[in-house]
């Protein structure tokens, strides 16, 4: 009897998980949780002023792709946000430009709920930064404007702008290609501001350029650390960070700042007003700003950051050097470009092209 009872168990248990087999084996599967879609960022930043593990990391983080694009002067990078067929979602620009894409509405409101890591920028450094509530842009690093040379053809320290011309570099210097800057650094040399509308100080700086013409081997769109290290020249005015990079393999290449005072500029991160992707944009912003990877930023492009959190991470030397650089700001002499109306940046560009002829 039991022997009887147990087998009608074992009957009832075994059709049950039949039916469970069939049941499981014949209904739909559940379906795949979908892919978010993928998200391409366009990104317009200088050239050399980006470490690419940071680009590969954030796409591994956020699954987002990036489509990098750079520029050589911001003449250029304000002709590709303009006239691009296809907008970009976040730039990297200087003072000048910021303030001019302000003026004229092209730059969008950032969302300051996505950057968490904004409270690890120097307050210090906030109080002369062109937006300090960070409501449009915030900062990415910042250089100084110098002389880049190659101590065994020059055969003693460049350090002023009568060093450069001396006699005997004839025909071995290259300018920056940019008429603010270049004509800034020579309205400093003769005592004026490198922000000036007078037209006498604008003509004056372009004459001192004229009269040295003989001089100048060429200009260069911001590659003059190449020129310098393919030896195509001997002297090159070039931004800090461009020539440490080249210095840091090779010990012939210096660089110094003029002793008569010079530019120093600091490049912004913004979203412009056109950008499809604001918050893929706003994420990458906010992973430059986490000290590691500001960190790794300034020390590949030996340019200095602004991120008050990230200096205890960088070498002894590179802090040593961005502590020299805001010595000399605070000294008075090293001085930003500002925006100047569009009358006053004809004047500039109309002086630059006579140096250039």
């Amino acid at each position: 009897m039991l022997r009887t009872i147990f087998s009608m168990q074992l009957l009832r248990r075994t059709a049950c998980l039949l039916i469970w087999l069939l049941v499981g084996c014949t209904a739909s599967p559940l379906p795949p949780t979908p892919t978010p879609p993928s998200v391409n960022l366009r990104i317009l930043n200088r050239a050399t002023y980006i470490d690419q593990r940071l680009l590969e990391q954030f796409t591994a983080e956020t699954n987002i792709t990036i489509d990098y694009h750079t520029y050589n002067s911001s003449e250029e990078a304000y002709r590709l946000l303009t006239n691009s067929s296809q907008p970009y979602d976040l730039i990297v620009v200087s003072d000048v430009l910021v303030e001019q894409l302000r003026r004229e509405e092209l730059l969008a409101v950032l969302d300051q709920q996505q950057l968490s890591y904004l409270s690890h920028l120097d307050p210090v450094y906030r109080r002369t930064y062109i937006d300090p509530a960070y409501r449009f842009c915030v900062p990415y690093l910042w250089r100084v404007a110098g002389f880049g040379y190659k101590l065994t053809k020059t055969g003693r320290p460049i350090t002023s702008w009568d060093d450069v011309f001396d006699l005997h570099y004839n025909d071995r210097l290259t300018l920056l290609d940019d008429a603010r800057s270049t004509l800034g650094m020579v309205l400093i040399k003769l005592g004026y501001s490198p922000n000036t509308s007078d037209p006498a100080a604008i003509g004056a700086a372009r004459d001192w350029l004229r009269e040295r013409a003989e001089q100048i081997t060429g200009f260069a769109a911001d590659n003059g650390q190449d020129l310098l290290a393919h030896a195509s020249t001997d002297i090159v005015v070039e931004w800090s960070g461009d020539i440490l990079q080249r210095a840091a393999t090779d010990p012939d290449i210096q660089f110094e700042i003029p002793a008569e005072g010079s530019l120093l500029a600091t490049d912004s991160m913004c979203i412009p007003i056109d950008a499809r992707h604001r918050s893929a944009a706003e994420q990458f912003m906010n992973f430059i700003l986490k000290p590691e990877n500001s960190a790794m930023l300034a020390k590949t492009t030996y340019s200095s950051t602004p991120n008050r959190t990230a200096w205890s991470l960088l070498d002894p030397e590179l802090r040593t050097l961005m502590q020299e650089y805001q010595s000399l700001e605070n000294e008075g002499r090293l001085f930003r470009l500002v925006d100047v109306p569009p009358s006053v940046c004809e004047l500039y560009r109309g002086a630059w092209r006579e140096v250039q002829q």
